[in-house]
């Protein structure tokens, strides 16, 4: 009887850490409305080289500073007109408005949504397309090349490379493109804890390494590209639309800086807001300058990465955390920098006299 009751308790000890599988009936659906919290990257103590098999991820500690909620519906529910995307397309809203500089473009750009389906042969999951209300008339942009996020199943060990490719016409005048590459790999196995999975849940952890570059092209101006490269480290649970935990960093010459944290959630009294991509026009001073320049930033960007681009889109500074550029060594002309803080983007012009 006590080896039948060891070899239970064996069974129930090794059911309780195994390698899962993720597929597709675990990703988001239309209806969906996902709550999810951010934690403050300032003093977070995660160790991202952290994984491999039977790993026990403990971020337990970390403590909410503000919630969100990703409502999914398809796109006929959004708007009528968005149908021309797909009848499986489904997405949720990521940002109220595209700051546009005053008397640089005639446009708005506001309610912009980023649109997802579920495909087969082979079963992934893909971002399909983004729409945005443009100057009061809604405009629906599909990828030329789907960026796939997964493959299915994700399995521990299993590696995907692809591409993607988005251009997006705004009215007559302007044009956005992202286009680049994702890596993605599920690099360990294990259970979770956070302040939602308060007890250790079983999961699996996915890297998506992301390069790509953001053009933008004004009237008969040469095209403007700004490179970028982000890494997502994702935690996946079964039965959750949304990852159990999810770190984004920042790659700026060789460095990488965590930009975000989130992790699924329950309903607590903190403040909820679009905390989705965003994207800022920024202010710096003086402007134009000789020798430095100071980029203002909103005050609760505590954690940021700062890059300037020449007209060829050759790096030419960066800085981690610093907002102060030393513009003196450049020679006379106009740059573009560009600030990332989790998931929010912002962009100056500077001009050295």
């Amino acid at each position: 009887m006590k080896q039948l009751l060891l070899l239970i308790c064996l069974g129930f000890s090794l059911s309780a850490v195994a390698q899962i599988s993720i597929d597709a009936s675990d990703m988001p659906v239309a209806g969906d409305t996902l709550r999810y919290s951010t934690a403050n990257v300032v003093g977070a103590s995660i160790n991202l080289n952290d994984t491999g098999t039977n790993k026990t991820w403990n971020f337990s500690s970390l403590t909410p500073v503000a919630q969100a909620v990703d409502a999914y519906k398809t796109a006929l529910q959004v708007n009528p007109l968005y149908v021309l995307i797909s009848l499986q397309a489904y997405g949720y809203k990521i940002g109220d408005t595209l700051p546009i500089p005053s008397g640089t473009l005639p446009i708005s750009v506001k309610d912009l949504y980023s649109f997802f389906s579920k495909k087969s042969s082979p079963s992934r999951f893909v971002a399909e397309a983004f729409a945005a209300n443009i100057s009061g008339l809604p405009t629906a942009f599909n990828y030329s090349d789907e960026d796939e996020w997964y493959y299915f199943p994700l399995q521990y060990g299993n590696t995907n490379n692809s591409t993607f490719d988005l251009k997006m016409q705004l009215a007559s005048i302007a044009s956005f493109q992202q286009k680049g590459t994702r890596k993605t790999k599920v690099d360990g196995w294990g259970t979770i804890i956070t302040p939602f999975y308060t007890t250790p849940t079983n999961c699996i952890r996915i890297r998506s390494e992301i390069d790509e570059v953001d053009s933008v092209k004004i009237s008969i101006a040469p095209a403007f590209g700004l490179p970028r490269k982000t890494i997502d480290y994702k935690w996946l649970a079964k039965g959750e639309h949304y990852p159990a935990m999810w770190v984004t960093t920042t790659v700026v010459g060789g460095t990488e800086t965590i930009t975000a944290i989130r992790y699924r959630d329950k309903y607590r009294p903190l403040s909820v807001a679009n905390i989705g991509s965003d994207i800022m026009v920024l202010k710096a001073y003086p402007n134009p300058a000789a020798d430095i320049v100071t980029i203002d930033l909103p005050k609760e960007w505590t954690n940021y990465q700062i890059a300037c681009f020449d007209m060829q889109s050759k790096l030419v500074a960066q800085s981690v955390n610093a907002n102060r550029i030393d513009i003196s060594n450049w020679a006379a002309g106009v740059y573009m920098a560009r600030v990332i803080s989790g998931d929010h983007t912002g962009y100056v012009w500077i001009t050295k006299h």
